[in-house]
């Protein structure tokens, strides 16, 4: 990963080929100190983890695709919960046939190249636990 710019508090990343975007960019936070924000992204990947979630069950459904896509859009927010940051993305992604499919991304390796902008913000975001969901929700 690459810090093409700062500005302010934003930030335009780089990821190259064999980066896992999610975990590096939770060490990215840590590192400087960012409690909260949003970013978007856009590249291509050749393996990747995403989940529906069942509301009903209150569980994750995983599929795990190992082929070349292109991420048509990668989004997300972080936030914290229990003194750990909280890395939240959806992603959409589409294959030669350009039809897209996506989900709530759990992992994310770049084939080519994935190109993240990131918008920070000054205020600590938190989630909590919402049991009636079953998941941690933004407070």
């Amino acid at each position: 990963m690459k810090i093409i710019l700062k500005e302010n508090e934003n930030y335009l990343l780089r990821f190259d080929p064999g980066d896992e975007v999610l975990s590096l960019f939770k060490d990215f936070c840590k590192k400087e100190n960012i409690n909260s924000g949003s970013f978007t992204a856009i590249g291509a990947t050749g393996e990747i983890i995403i989940y529906y979630y069942d509301l009903d069950r209150k569980e994750y459904l995983e599929k795990i695709l190992k082929e070349r896509l292109e991420i048509t859009s990668l989004i997300g927010n972080i936030a914290h919960a229990e003194d750990d940051i909280i890395i939240h993305a959806h992603g959409t992604f589409a294959g030669p046939d350009c039809h897209a499919f996506g989900g709530h991304v759990k992992k994310l390796v770049v084939s080519a190249t994935c190109e993240l902008s990131l918008q920070t913000f000054k205020a600590k975001v938190e989630r909590e636990q919402n049991e009636e969901v079953g998941l941690k929700l933004l407070k």
